[in-house]
């Protein structure tokens, strides 16, 4: 894995997780190590915020 020189080894995006993966998507765009944990909870976190922002510019709490 290491003598190919088209292997893309990455460090998780999620804060907190310090996983290394091998990145095989097309494009090498891929950010966490997985979406069964760190995808999803970034993921959440994200819906969480557009959802709480949406919901105080209606004035709604």
């Amino acid at each position: 894995m290491l003598a190919d020189p088209h292997a893309c080894l990455k460090e998780c995006g999620r804060t907190g997780c310090t996983r290394i993966y091998l990145d095989r998507s097309r494009g090498a765009r891929r950010t966490w190590c997985g979406m069964d944990e760190c995808g999803n909870r970034v993921k959440a976190a994200a819906y969480r915020a557009r959802r709480h922002t949406s919901t105080t510019a209606e004035g709604t709490p």
